[in-house]
């Protein structure tokens, strides 16, 4: 996939994960085109594995670098919008990532969204979801790994590299 068309794929997406960040409509705008234009020049010079990922880690830093040059720059006693605190910022990202792991599992067929359910948030082994569901215990294996692939390629975007 070229970079200019991740950026139109993922451009409502990014534009909510900005807006979450940044009050002014405007700066949003600013933000969001700058990305882009970051992401394309980028891409212009080396092959991007993720460039969803990249796209988001060039906003982020974007408004990290945006409220360093706000703090600076506005005088004593000026209003300013402050930064989304970490604890702030912890929430939505958790609150993000709830919200795509529930899309995600609903796009799962209904077996395969059982088996991994049952797996990783009852903690339930292998044999004992088999028998439950009246599958094979390879069945069982072939359906979580479907599903750890899935899930994988829809929230590894939101995965911080590095940190």
């Amino acid at each position: 996939m070229r970079a200019d068309d991740a950026f139109t794929n993922y451009r409502a997406a990014l534009r909510a994960f900005v807006a979450r960040r940044v009050n002014d409509p405007a700066e949003v705008d600013d933000l969001v085109q700058e990305a882009c234009a970051r992401l394309i020049a980028t891409a212009r010079e080396q092959t991007l594995d993720e460039p969803q990922a990249y796209l988001f880690r060039i906003a982020a830093n974007l408004i990290v670098d945006r409220h360093r040059r706000v703090q600076r720059t506005v005088p004593l006693g000026a209003h300013v919008d402050p930064p989304v605190r970490a604890a702030q910022e912890d929430q939505r990202r958790l609150a993000d990532l709830q919200g795509a792991l529930e899309a995600a599992l609903g796009e799962l067929s209904p077996r395969c969204r059982e088996v991994f359910v049952m797996r990783r948030f009852d903690e339930r082994g292998t044999g004992d979801i088999a028998r439950a569901l009246g599958i094979s215990p390879r069945m069982v294996q072939k359906h979580l790994t479907h599903a750890v692939a899935h899930l994988y390629d829809r929230l590894a975007h939101l995965m911080e590299r590095g940190a």
